[in-house]
């Protein structure tokens, strides 16, 4: 045997300890090896798990298949089992198992103290589901509805640990790792009962390179992490593991599964005498609004990467923005000596205004937020650091004064406002403070060389203001 592919129940792959799985030879104990990461699993993984057989229990449909609880991935050696993937669902199904027969005893040796301290939690967690304490199943009985004959697993058994492992790393993705976005594509055409529309969700997605997916999806839950009311922490950028942890807990385990497809928008009611009148202020989905398994995020996250498409393509101009803007995005927002993070953000910014106002006033409200995210760029003695965008962000509260503003005005008043000062150390010829200069004078067409502002720190900004003062009056751009 190298490896084989057998699709059993839950029920039949517990009996493995006493009986063969049939139609098989496969009978061992299973277990934990030592060298496998504990037992993590938390109350928001069980509740995305009830929820799903919640959505499989209200289900009409007479030919239903059983509940598909994915694939387990098992190295035999002798008389044991040893799971190499799987491992947290098979043990909450146990610990599901153990309160079905009112005993704590799910078969399975655990060493590790950490798995034991979270086994003890969850199960007193789903003791609580169980007695209606917890408030978001006191309506439900799930845990007296769970069959474990009717919950279908795909166990793939190997003969070498080497095997399982290399199995383990390349399932169903090639011999590549599943990006974020591809699990979260996955994940939401699951979730849609319509073949059409399946297809036309995954043609869509198709469309586009992944990368520009993976990217604006990023750009889309930092958005939704910098929210002052709940501020959540963003992986560093060489964190790679846990920027897709976050991508696929906010767009797959944080979407309701059987939610309506509703999308909130900004709009605004004119009163012009006895009539009121609708407007949306924005085409495009509020960004922090709550959202639904399937078509619902699948439109939200295409909705955006269009945005991002018509905002900042190099190729494709779109004639509801203006030329001046395009040009604006490609001599200042560059990303250039050092300033890749602010470019960043200050497309996080550009994308939360539009979900705001849409194009409306997008020139002028640009270089406004470019003074104030490139401040940054003059007011610190060495390069900007990841780190410091995140704390400039809070300590702003920068995307929330974008997005619950009620008006251009009180956002740019807010912009406006802002002071800083220019740091003079690192301002020598061909230094960062320097190129950044130089691309202010190409752009502005003023500005003084380096030593004026080391002699003048205080006349940068003034410099500035009056730059972008006077590039709106000669576009005409002031409303």
């Amino acid at each position: 045997m190298n490896v084989k592919v057998i699709s059993c129940t839950f029920q039949e792959l517990l009996n493995t300890c006493h009986d063969n799985i049939p139609s098989s030879d496969i009978c061992g104990q299973l277990c934990i090896p030592e060298y496998q990461r504990p037992y993590v699993w938390s109350e928001k993984q069980i509740d995305r798990l009830l929820d799903d057989f919640i959505e499989y229990n209200e289900s009409k449909d007479i030919d239903k298949a059983l509940f598909y609880l994915g694939s387990i991935i098992i190295h035999q050696k002798k008389d044991k089992l040893n799971i190499i993937d799987g491992q947290q669902r098979i043990t909450t199904m146990l610990l599901i198992q153990a309160l079905i027969n009112e005993e704590l005893n799910t078969g399975v040796k655990y060493t590790s103290p950490v798995s034991i301290k979270n086994i003890k939690r969850n199960y007193s967690y789903l003791k609580s589901v169980k007695s209606k304490d917890i408030f978001k199943y006191a309506d439900s009985n799930i845990l007296n509805e769970i069959d474990l004959n009717s919950v279908n697993i795909t166990l793939v058994v190997t003969s070498t640990e080497d095997l399982a492992y290399t199995f383990f790393e390349t399932q169903n993705t090639g011999g590549v790792r599943l990006s974020g976005s591809d699990i979260i594509k996955a994940h939401h055409l699951r979730a849609i009962s319509s073949k059409k529309i399946i297809d036309y969700q995954a043609r869509k997605w198709e469309g586009i390179e992944n990368k520009i997916i993976e990217e604006i999806v990023q750009n889309l839950t930092k958005i939704r992490f910098w929210d002052n009311r709940n501020w959540r922490l963003f992986p560093f950028y060489r964190d790679s593991k846990g920027i897709k942890e976050v991508l696929i807990e906010e767009f797959t385990e944080r979407t309701k599964s059987h939610g309506d497809d509703i999308s909130f928008y900004y709009s605004a009611v004119i009163n012009k005498g006895d009539r009121l009148m609708q407007m949306h202020e924005s085409h495009i989905k509020q960004l922090k609004q709550p959202l639904s398994d399937g078509n619902n995020t699948l439109d939200y996250i295409s909705d955006y990467v269009n945005l991002h498409q018509v905002l900042f393509s190099k190729t494709e101009k779109d004639h509801r923005v203006s030329d001046a803007f395009y040009k604006f995005n490609d001599e200042l927002m560059h990303g250039q000596n050092g300033t890749l993070f602010l470019k960043e953000l200050l497309e996080i910014c550009i994308v939360a205004y539009v979900s705001r106002f849409g194009f409306f006033r997008l020139y002028e409200s640009s270089l406004w937020m470019y003074r104030f995210i490139y401040s940054l760029r003059v007011s610190f003695g060495r390069n900007v650091r990841e780190d410091s965008i995140f704390k400039f962000v809070y300590e702003n509260q920068l995307i929330d004064n974008i997005l619950e503003v009620y008006t251009v005005d009180e956002l740019l008043f807010f912009l406006k406002k802002f002071k800083y000062q220019f740091n003079t150390e690192n301002t020598g010829i061909g230094q960062s403070k320097d190129k950044h200069l130089c691309t202010l004078k190409q752009y502005f067409n003023t500005f003084e060389g380096i030593g004026y502002y080391e002699e003048n720190p205080k006349d940068f900004d003034k410099t500035l203001i009056s730059a972008i003062v006077l590039k709106l009056k000669e576009g005409h751009y002031y409303e």
